[in-house]
Formats: C-alpha cells, structure tokens, sequence
C-alpha cells in the first residue's frame, strides 16, 4: 500500500497559519492530519488505498468542538456540516466521477507536529487562532451537523 508523503516542519506551520488543517481518523485505527484544501482528494485516495472498506471522520482543531464535522462511508460523504457540504459537493462528485483526477495528497508528520510550539502552529490553547477564517463559518446559526 502507499505510503503518503509528508509535510516538512516549516510547510506545516505554515499551512497551520494560511490555509488551515483538520484532524482525520479513520475506521482502520490510521490517524492523519491534512491541509483543509486536500479534503476531497484526500477521501478519494485513501478509499482507494484501503480498498473501498474505510470509513472517515474528520475534526477541525477546536477543543471546544467534539464531534466531527464530516463522516463518510468509504468515498461517499454520510454526515456533514451542511455549510461545509456546499463547499466541497461539485470537487468530490468530479473525483467519484472521474471527471478529474485526484491531487497528489501529502499529510503531516505526526510525531514532528506533536513537538510543535504553539507559535508554529498559529494556536492558543489548542484552538488555531485562525479558527474563525477557516471554520466558524461552517458552525454559525446551523444545527450540528445534517445526515447527507
């Protein structure tokens, strides 16, 4: 199976202040970190990596906020913020379609991000401070999340 390649300390960091990132753990025990915008292609690869037998859930850095904001079952989405749903729909129908292909998607390192000084990671108290560029949105005035 492939292995993904891996962000460096400074690209990390410097996701974590432009771009934003979400926590992925899926039903294999296997727990990754992505950059936000790799979300689609990251579903569709690793589907395919794990045979069409994975299922996902994905958290966006905020202590204060337990529950997924996205599940699916294997490539297909099964529970998602609904705000966060209008964002993503048209990329992963593509994807599923094989309308376009999938981006070469890289992750974090785990065990470098987990040495990371709050500072690097644009965070306070586990909650990135650009937590309402990159995520309120999707929690503002809506319930939790909708079934797909």
């Amino acid at each position: 199976m492939k292995e993904y390649e891996k962000y460096t300390r400074k690209e990390m960091s410097d996701i974590a202040k432009k771009e934003g990132f979400v926590f992925v753990e899926t039903s294999r025990g296997d727990n990754y970190i992505i950059k936000k915008s790799d979300i689609c292609d990251f579903i569709i690869q690793e589907s395919e990596r794990q045979g069409h037998s994975v299922d996902i859930k994905m958290y966006v850095p905020n202590p204060g906020i337990e529950k997924p904001f996205l599940t699916t079952i294997g490539w297909f989405i099964d529970r998602i913020n609904q705000k966060y749903r209008k964002e993503i729909i048209d990329r992963l129908i593509k994807l599923q379609t094989f309308q376009i292909k999938p981006k070469n998607v890289k992750i974090f390192n785990n065990d470098i991000f987990c040495k990371m000084s709050l500072g690097e990671l644009g965070e306070e108290q586990g909650k990135a401070l650009q937590f309402d560029k990159f995520f309120k949105k999707y929690y503002e005035d809506e319930e939790e999340m909708e079934a797909e």
